[in-house]
């Protein structure tokens, strides 16, 4: 080979693998929004354990305050992908905007009972009749606990109206039920436990019970634009959050650091919340269950179309 073919060969050489440093080094940048709840761990653990970065995600979280609020953030492109409650997505689409549900990201499971309603001390409740004329302090009104409230009167012959509802924050729950400013609170883990504990209120059983399993509770979406010019970065995504699931269930205690960083709540609170029941992949079935507890309340003006709501 003469000089000049070896150094043709050497440049050619020099450029197949500056272009496979560059391939190997190219990300998608990506904001994915949301809110502070352990549900949202995939992310958490896949931003942490580098698991975004190994399927080509350059990913950024973003802290977005309350769950109605991440549609505008989505639409705005400040985020791409923003995590949100179902009853949030299905009010937007029935506002008009089109969104689409990209990615699961958790389930409720009856036998957990992360949600439950808690009556202060004094006040007797043993069924959905014993709601009436009383004060109720949920997290946002409108929002996913206060549509679980609002479900289970209807299905047991109680007018919601007849229920005054205010609205509390989780973190303050415990303070207001013992100072009697509501009669009785309906919350999550790990507030039911800290109200039980410091023996401020007692569990309501029989709402608990009558929640079913296998639906939504919270979810990824974008808009369908950019779901769609997008496909390879939404493919990558869900497959890293996937593998987060399964490194998080296998490895809890590292996976506690991780959520912990995201979810600032004492070291003893987080131990006490329960793990949650991570599901990456989103059908109309998660969703089902939201359309009719929400048309049964007249929280949706028309019946949205579950297959075109969730890209496939």
């Amino acid at each position: 080979m003469t000089l000049t073919r070896r150094r043709a060969a050497a440049l050619a050489a020099g450029l197949l693998l500056d272009a496979g440093v560059w391939a190997q080094g190219k990300k998608t940048a990506l904001v994915v929004g949301y809110t502070a709840t352990p549900e949202f761990g995939a992310i958490f653990v896949a931003k942490e354990q580098g698991i975004f970065d190994r399927h080509g995600l350059d990913v950024t979280l973003q802290l977005i305050t309350a769950s109605p609020n991440v549609p505008a953030a989505v639409v705005s492109n400040s985020i791409q992908i923003g995590g949100l409650t179902p009853p949030v997505l299905l009010q937007a689409i029935d506002s008009g905007l089109d969104l689409v549900g990209v990615a699961g990201g958790s389930i409720y499971d009856n036998a957990s009972r992360v949600v439950g309603l808690v009556a202060r001390n004094g006040v007797q409740v043993n069924s959905a009749q014993d709601l009436e004329g009383r004060k109720v302090g949920v997290p946002a009104v409108g929002a996913t606990i206060h549509v679980l409230v609002r479900r289970w009167l209807i299905a047991n012959g109680v007018n919601p109206q007849r229920v005054v509802f205010v609205e509390v924050p989780l973190p303050q729950m415990p303070d207001v039920l013992k100072g009697g400013s509501v009669d009785m609170v309906a919350t999550a883990e790990p507030f039911i436990g800290r109200i039980v504990q410091a023996q401020i209120g007692t569990p309501v059983p029989a709402f608990s019970i009558d929640i079913p399993s296998g639906f939504s509770t919270v979810l990824y979406a974008s808009t369908r634009q950019w779901a769609t010019s997008n496909g390879a970065a939404v493919k990558a995504f869900r497959e890293a959050t996937s593998r987060a699931i399964a490194w998080a269930n296998a490895n809890r205690e590292q996976a506690l650091g991780d959520i912990g960083k995201y979810f600032k709540v004492p070291a003893p609170v987080l131990r006490a919340t329960p793990w949650p029941h991570w599901e990456p992949q989103l059908s109309d079935q998660h969703l089902r269950f939201w359309v009719e507890a929400m048309r049964t309340q007249d929280m949706l003006k028309k019946q949205p179309m579950l297959s075109a709501a969730i890209l496939k």
